[in-house]
């Protein structure tokens, strides 16, 4: 185990199309794990054919599934990206430069979202995630099944540079895993106590459209950003329609 390499992973399925361009991107780090949960597009024959290490193992949600992959890496940092984001030059750069310091425990990373081909607007703001960590100095929340941002303990760097997520560039792909992502939101909420509600039925939407496209400066990247923040908001409304739906399910109908 080193003390300043990174390690970077992944957990993977069906990512064919991407997987190459993000192998490549990761070879200036010290190691590539990934673990994939059954990919049957070749996936994991074109990860081990250029070099990471691949491993199987059935789904376990995504937060457990990276808890593994972070646990079978070997160095101190672990890089976490997804089979379908690739890191840019700048960025490799600036992590391993942050890697050699010893005062912080993990480093947010700006992702920038692909969409009909092309990224969005410099002046978008972007989402920032934990993505980079120090071993032992982080953890994921093992009780979420989606959105499974990391725990840290210590102060936390923000990178400069970005990180380019593909997922979206199709809208019918976007679209897709907002309903998936809804669906296992709502599963997190129920389990926690959380009940639909038909007042935030009513607003949520709306909100969450104005609070993406206006106030994170989405309206900059024209089409790109409308298709980003009905994307945002759809994902919301859904989550509570599910919820809505478990109330309902769960009361006495006479």
């Amino acid at each position: 185990m080193s003390r300043n390499a990174i390690s970077a992973f992944l957990v993977t399925l069906n990512e064919a199309d991407h997987i190459a361009a993000v192998i490549e991107s990761l070879r200036c780090f010290d190691e590539v794990v990934v673990v994939d949960s059954g990919s049957t597009d070749g996936t994991a024959d074109i990860a081990r054919g250029l070099g990471a290490q691949v491993y199987h193992r059935e789904w376990l949600g995504y937060a457990q599934q990276k808890a593994l992959a972070a646990e079978l890496c070997s160095n101190d940092w672990l890089l976490n990206v997804d089979g379908d984001e690739v890191v840019t030059g700048l960025l490799a750069g600036e992590l391993l430069a942050l890697a050699q310091r010893d005062d912080i425990a993990a480093v947010k990373i700006p992702v920038n979202d692909f969409i009909l081909g092309a990224p969005l607007h410099g002046l978008s703001r972007k989402r920032k995630i934990v993505r980079m960590f120090r071993r032992g100095m982080a953890k994921y929340p093992i009780n979420r099944t989606v959105h499974e941002n990391l725990v840290v303990e210590g102060s936390i760097a923000v990178a400069s540079s970005e990180l380019h997520h593909f997922g979206y560039d199709d809208p019918n792909v976007f679209f897709s895993k907002q309903i998936k992502y809804a669906q296992l939101r709502a599963a997190d909420k129920l389990q926690n106590g959380t009940r639909g509600s038909l007042i935030r039925l009513l607003f949520i939407a709306p909100f969450t459209f104005g609070k993406v496209f206006v106030l994170r400066g989405l309206f900059f990247s024209g089409y790109r950003g409308l298709i980003g923040a009905a994307g945002e908001s759809w994902d919301a409304f859904l989550k509570e329609v599910n919820l809505i739906r478990a109330r309902s399910s769960s009361e006495p109908h006479e």
